[in-house]
């Protein structure tokens, strides 16, 4: 087995996953559940039939207002991204690139891993002053 340029893989088993947990470098996708197709013919795998990690997210912004005049103001911002600083699954190891395009990689010792995550915890502040 090896790779197939932009071609989708027949899919052999019922349930394509693996192990669900979605951690780092786990295999989310079950490898053995994909083959290539024979040369000149169109894969089995329906379009949008595999989803990917679930991930969430909680983000947070406080503002306030402090006025020294009428016409003077400082807005003082503070935002807070993944606040939870929880692990967010990012893209599957699924496919490489070539010259020509992407192409699908099922004998890869990583395909359906969990390779990298989104981003961790970003904390951020902005005063503006306004007159």
């Amino acid at each position: 087995m090896g790779s197939a340029n932009n071609q989708r893989a027949n899919q052999r088993l019922a349930d394509p996953y693996g192990d669900k947990s979605a951690r780092p470098l786990t295999n989310y996708l079950n490898s053995a559940a994909f083959a290539l197709p024979a040369s000149g013919t169109v894969g089995n795998a329906g379009r949008n039939s595999i989803f990917g990690p679930p991930a969430w997210s909680f983000d947070m912004a406080l503002s306030r207002v402090f006025r020294f005049h009428e016409t003077q103001r400082l807005e003082f911002r503070a935002e807070a991204f993944n606040v939870t600083n929880s692990f967010r699954p990012g893209s599957l190891a699924t496919q490489g690139s070539s010259g020509s395009g992407a192409y699908l990689s099922l004998a890869s010792n990583t395909f359906g891993q969990v390779r990298n995550a989104l981003d961790p915890r970003i904390l951020q502040f902005a005063m503006k002053y306004i007159f």
